[in-house]
């Protein structure tokens, strides 16, 4: 282990008491809430930020506890799941109430992937920061950076294990006539609270674990370094494919986007772990090449994927999964900053240290990154507003006739702020399309739901002869943040004609 590792976390022992009541208490608050709040639906989405709040609160609480620091980590536990409150709250005001007509996408976006992420960086910096204050030095933030989800996956395999050896005793008694424990494994105020201690007693165990942890470490940094070539030689072919077969190759794929995405944050990961704490020499010369010849390759990888996206956005608008990701990608793009700062310091080939710039601008793109995700989930990144606004201006500025726009989706899809869309393009008496994008408006607003709106003739009881398929463009059935195609003209023959301008989108009405 490195000395930074025993300065940082030798004190991570003596905390299992600790764990084991927090998450007792945890549980039995979850127990709570869940039994007896959660299911009053006028306090719905307030009973789950209260839920949300304990369970980050306690993560991070026995993530950052140190025996001589067990203020200044509850203290810290308490801004970051109050940082995360006003998000969850938004988005848990939406979760589950369908009479809002709000598409769920940037929901499962926040609560699926981006809490995660952010509320693991949010840890990250702060016990980085602990006992150099802020901005932390990025050699503390690697190695949390890297430690936490290795606690994190321990924590869960020993509560899973402790868990599945609970079931199986309980199954072994009845199998001996005795059903009381079986019974009793089963009852909510009995298993919440067990979950919990189980849980805090497993983080606590996983964080006293310092030789498992470091040989960890160790296989992990390793296979970085192992991988590294492969990844360059792969760098070099798709180089040299794009150079004789042109962008074809990659655009005519389906996603090419989330390929592209992909292959980045792979490249971004790989070339962290080559990297490190950024205190060390350069690496052997050809792990050094390896390394250079993928962070070439990113800067490709990032304007094909944000190439795809935005020429989708252009052609058809934005809509809450375009949103989503055009600010990934934009996120992925940014970190070729890095990469070029990287390839420039190597023009200084006999320096000390490896790429000086590159540790201090990864801490700052930590920062973006929660910055960024948190806000998609706040009124002051309003998805279903923004999305709204620009299926508007579509209208407004006639850049798609009104027989070809998708009025049930602003009714369906993009609820109040969708409505409100609709009412706005009532008012558009001087447009030339004035009767035709009236009656489209009449007929999202009278239809039932979105798919009588899709179809109509099967709604009436008349069934047509041939049934098209195709997903209406703005509420794609592929409309994930990154499954966007390159070429919006191959996707329907009466989507050719859309210009592929950039829409103006004005700030969203009252956000």
């Amino acid at each position: 282990m490195t000395k930074l590792g025993e300065s940082i976390e030798n004190t991570g022992k003596g905390l299992a008491l600790p764990g084991l009541i927090v998450g007792l208490l945890t549980g039995a608050a979850v127990y709570g809430i869940v039994e007896y709040w959660i299911n009053d639906i006028d306090d719905k989405p307030l009973a789950l930020t209260v839920l949300f709040f304990i369970v980050t609160a306690a993560a991070a609480y026995l993530l950052l506890a140190e025996r001589d620091q067990f203020a200044k980590a509850a203290g810290s536990a308490l801004v970051i799941a109050g940082l995360l409150a006003f998000p969850d709250y938004f988005m848990a005001s939406v979760a589950g109430d369908e009479t809002q007509n709000l598409s769920d996408f940037p929901t499962v976006f926040w609560f699926a992937l981006s809490r995660g992420l952010v509320a693991y960086l949010l840890v990250t910096l702060t016990k980085a920061s602990f006992a150099s204050g802020a901005p932390p030095p990025y050699n503390r933030v690697f190695f949390h950076g890297l430690t936490l989800p290795l606690i994190s996956a321990g924590a869960v395999a020993f509560a899973g294990l402790a868990l599945l050896l609970l079931f199986a005793w309980a199954r072994l008694l009845k199998e001996m006539d005795v059903n009381f424990f079986n019974k009793l494994f089963q009852e909510p105020w009995f298993i919440l609270p067990f979950l919990g201690g189980i849980g805090g007693l497993s983080i606590a165990m996983m964080r006293g674990q310092q030789a498992v942890l470091g040989a960890l470490r160790f296989i992990l940094l390793l296979f970085c370094r192992i991988v590294m070539p492969i990844t360059a030689l792969f760098t070099v072919t798709l180089l040299f494919v794009l150079l004789t077969k042109g962008t074809g190759v990659i655009f005519d794929r389906p996603y090419p986007s989330i390929w592209m995405i992909g292959l980045a944050l792979a490249g971004m990961l790989i070339f962290n772990g080559v990297y490190q704490n950024g205190e060390g020499e350069p690496p052997p010369a050809w792990l050094r090449l390896s390394t250079i010849i993928t962070l070439i390759g990113f800067p490709v990888y990032t304007g094909l994927a944000f190439s795809a996206i935005m020429l989708r956005t252009d052609a058809y608008g934005l809509t809450p999964p375009r949103i989503e990701g055009i600010v990934i990608t934009g996120l992925v793009a940014a970190y070729s900053i890095v990469c070029i700062a990287g390839l420039i310091t190597e023009l200084n080939w006999r320096g000390k240290k490896w790429m000086p710039l590159v540790g201090s601008l990864n801490t700052l793109m930590a920062a973006a990154w929660v910055v960024a995700l948190a806000a998609l989930a706040t009124p002051m990144v309003n998805p279903w507003a923004i999305s709204a606004n620009s299926q508007y201006s579509r209208i407004a500025e006639s850049r798609v006739p009104a027989a070809d726009f998708d009025f049930g989706y602003l009714h369906f899809e993009l609820g109040k702020y969708g409505d409100a869309a609709l009412t706005r393009m009532l008012a558009l008496t001087d447009h030339p399309e004035a009767t035709a994008i009236r009656e489209g408006v009449e007929r999202a607003r009278a239809a039932d739901s979105y798919w009588s709106y899709q179809n109509p003739e099967i709604s009436a009881g008349i069934v047509p002869r041939e049934i098209d398929t195709t997903a209406s463009e703005p509420g794609a059935v592929d409309d994930g943040p990154m499954s966007l195609e390159l070429n919006p003209e191959d996707t329907a023959p009466d989507e050719e004609s859309v210009e592929p301008e950039v829409p103006d989108v004005p700030e969203p009405d009252g956000e």
